[in-house]
């Protein structure tokens, strides 16, 4: 396909509002990108913009620097995709640029385009029609600014190794990722959320609101990654001011990444309950062969469960191996109510590395307490559920699961479990006796707010 060609197909579905098409046009992958490059010739920006000149039609603002960049950034992407795999980040192409270079390049160009269309998006009246243009450009952005940044930390750390070996010492241990490529890519993000948000149109079915939640899928994936996670309240807060259709009039898929995000905010909250419903939401309504999006709710919707003393069956973590090796064993143990077990597992430094990578390692030591409500619960149904217990019952019971404290110390653990609601009742300290409620002495776990100090 000829940049003159190209440029009139941009010009027809531009004028028939076939957003589809533009999307396919405007791809970074497929037959158009590798068509365009076959006939790009001359790749300098003024040269470019002559072919598309050439066109039958006339190239509005934006499409003509849109057009321009496009091909700018499927040149700069097909040079940095023609590096050997594993060569060195210091390698050159024949101009004598590194693949970190071209995809910053690439980037560039790519940014070009998404600040061109937003402007353009944002007088749009009706602009719901554009919409999955937009989509495939914000795509489009986030991709390579995520392979930009990673091609230049690879560069940087080359760099880092170099200079130590230079002097003979041993390579810094400050070699954080670069983001600044992501970061550019979040600002773009909010502005594309707020251009669909704030949109006016009084006609509600050809607003650009119905872009919202697609967009805000987008952002939260964005400010995970960047580790700005506070950010995704700001969204929240317009959101609720934003005058929205309900979020069940929007696509499926839509419906599953929002909730899924807010479900593993309530998380990192410690508002477990609302973390349950959202997540739960999100893995019933994920799609069956979408493994890997499961995996992900699944993650936290384990744990919140587990907090509020739900267990998950262990055919279901048998599906998702990875789950299964991180989750089974603490499950296990909070089932048996053997707290040392459970002890032993959550303090293996392998085990506690990875949760508290994902951020589930609190949850986890949330739901000792749980464990321990657990066998206090065997000690009552072991004792036929009387309502008059000696403090040495529970006491032994402690022992029998490894755990050699002392009287006293297990009479602090029975003072706080009632404390914190896992148990109604009341110590009577001379006597030695703990006085269980008769009705409901070992609330659910999910019939309560679960203390977070």
């Amino acid at each position: 396909m000829k940049p003159s060609v190209y440029a009139d197909t941009v010009i027809i579905a531009e004028k028939s509002h076939d957003a589809y098409q533009l999307a396919h046009l405007f791809t970074l992958s497929g037959p158009i990108p590798q068509a365009l490059l076959q006939n790009l010739g001359d790749p300098r920006p003024n040269k470019i913009l002559f072919h598309l000149r050439k066109c039958q039609g006339y190239l509005t603002s934006p499409w003509e620097e849109m057009c321009q960049h496009q091909l700018l950034a499927l040149y700069h992407l097909s040079i940095a995709s023609s590096f050997p795999l594993g060569s060195s980040p210091d390698a050159l192409d024949p101009q004598g640029k590194t693949q970190a270079e071209r995809l910053s390049e690439a980037c560039d160009a790519i940014n070009v385009i998404v600040t061109a269309f937003l402007r353009h998006f944002s007088s749009l009246n009706p602009g719901r029609w554009a919409l999955p243009l937009l989509r495939t450009l914000l795509l489009n952005l986030r991709w390579i600014s995520i392979q930009a940044d990673a091609a230049t930390t690879l560069v940087n750390q080359s760099n880092l190794h170099s200079a130590s070996n230079a002097n003979h010492a041993a390579p810094p241990t400050d070699s954080r990722p670069s983001q600044k490529r992501l970061e550019e890519c979040a600002r773009q993000l909010n502005k594309a959320f707020t251009a669909c948000v704030a949109d006016r149109n009084p006609d509600l079915a050809e607003s650009k609101k119905w872009g919202t939640y697609d967009v805000v899928g987008m952002v939260f994936k964005t400010y995970f990654k960047l580790k700005s996670i506070s950010l995704c309240k700001n969204i929240l807060r317009a959101l609720s001011a934003g005058g929205l259709p309900p979020l069940q009039e929007y696509p499926r898929a839509q419906q599953v990444t929002f909730r899924y995000f807010v479900g593993v905010l309530a998380f990192l909250g410690e508002e477990y309950a609302k973390a349950e419903a959202d997540l739960d939401f999100a893995f019933r309504n994920c799609h069956k062969r979408a493994f890997k999006n499961q995996e992900l709710i699944l993650t936290y919707l384990v744990p919140a469960r587990l907090v509020r003393g739900s267990l998950p069956s262990e055919e279901l973590l048998s599906r998702f191996p990875r789950l299964s090796h991180l989750y089974s064993n603490l499950i296990q143990s909070f089932r048996k109510g053997d707290v040392r077990s459970f002890d032993q597992e959550l303090s293996s430094p392998a085990k506690e590395k990875s949760l508290v990578k994902l951020g589930t390692y609190l949850s986890m030591e949330r739901s000792r307490e749980g464990c321990l409500r657990g066998l206090f619960r065997r000690v009552w149904l072991a004792k036929k559920k009387e309502t008059r217990l000696k403090i040495d019952d529970f006491w032994l019971a402690l022992k029998f699961v490894g755990m050699q404290v002392s009287k006293e110390e297990a009479e602090w653990y029975i003072a706080n479990m009632i404390f914190k609601g896992y148990m109604k009742g009341y110590i009577a300290h001379e006597r030695g006796m703990l006085v269980l409620s008769a009705k409901e002495a070992f609330p659910n776990l999910g019939t309560f707010t679960v203390p977070t100090s």
